[in-house]
């Protein structure tokens, strides 16, 4: 009886306060000016034509990935008549009898988006802590250099690196040697820590200290739990990234590729697959990362945007 009593009560306090929601947008739209409604109103049909530009394209290859090579080119805006997955049969065949099989570049983009990520997040969590907590003559100074690396385009350190890692390191296309060039501590990861690990009292160090603690031990122990929620949506935003990235194999593991690259690279190969099948590779490739993001979406938003208000 007490349970049935808690759900009803529970259902009739999401109700009022859908009912409460309402009366006070309702009461605060109306004090708006003309003006202000005519604007909110304008932003509102630029953002639904911008989340159709988004949204359409993703529907159009999930459709067309599921219809026949002539069905496609009959009419490739229409919705299927005849559901199939012979482009993912091809798409399987295929990959199996060349250089590069499917599931090969699957492993290849979990490892490499899972190692990368954790590297790129103990790194950061590592500096933005010494930054933000340690007072020392360069800590300015280094936050200022990362902002400014912020504005840097990325396209000007690829030839470098390029020849950093071929030539003089000699470490080009070995994953076991490859880690460093994802070992970088500063970045988009580094602002939202350095803010999240500002936000933590100083206090919580001082007691470790006092109880016998070293500074690992307290930045472990202590500080780092802290910022746990900020810790894991980055860890999604930064795997979607990763997972994304075709230029890293590309470039510096060659012989490892991953779903990313196969994509670039069979994107203007029509004499090896078919459009359809191109597509099912698509689907196949942004699956993944589109069931994490929706799963942990509001993670991501409300840690964020926290993230970067605080400090």
């Amino acid at each position: 009886m007490i349970k049935e009593n808690l759900i009803v009560l529970s259902r009739d306090t999401k109700i009022t306060n859908k009912k409460t929601s309402f009366k006070t947008w309702s009461r605060n739209w109306k004090k708006k000016t003309k003006s202000e409604r005519v604007t909110l109103w304008i932003m509102l049909v630029v953002f639904l034509i911008y989340g159709f530009t988004l949204m359409f394209p993703l529907y159009w290859a999930v459709i067309n990935s599921f219809k026949p090579v002539a069905e496609y080119k009959a009419n490739s805006f229409a919705w299927p008549s005849v559901w199939t997955l012979e482009n993912y049969q091809e798409l399987f065949e295929m990959m199996e009898t060349s250089t590069s099989n499917i599931f090969e570049a699957i492993w290849n983009s979990v490892w490499m988006s899972t190692v990368s990520t954790l590297l790129g997040l103990i790194a950061s969590s590592l500096t933005a802590y010494v930054v933000s907590k340690y007072r020392f003559k360069m800590s300015g100074f280094i936050y200022a250099a990362v902002i400014l690396i912020q504005v840097i385009p990325l396209v000007g350190s690829i030839t470098g690196m390029y020849q950093l890692v071929w030539r003089t390191l000699e470490i080009g296309d070995k994953p076991l040697l490859i880690w460093p060039i994802w070992f970088g501590g500063f970045g988009f990861s580094f602002l939202l820590l350095y803010s999240a690990f500002k936000s933590v009292p100083w206090s919580y160090a001082e007691s470790a200290f006092i109880d016998g603690a070293g500074h690992f031990k307290t930045f472990v122990r202590i500080m780092l739990p802290q910022v746990k929620p900020v810790l894991a949506s980055l860890f999604v935003v930064n795997f979607i990234g990763a997972w994304n990235d075709y230029m890293t194999a590309y470039l510096y593991l060659p012989s490892h590729q991953t779903l990313a690259l196969a994509v670039y690279e069979l994107q203007n190969d029509a004499s090896r697959i078919s459009v359809p099948a191109y597509l099912a590779v698509v689907v196949i490739s942004i699956a993944p990362i589109l069931i994490l993001f929706v799963s942990f979406q509001k993670i991501i938003m409300e840690n964020t945007n926290a993230g970067g208000l605080k400090g």
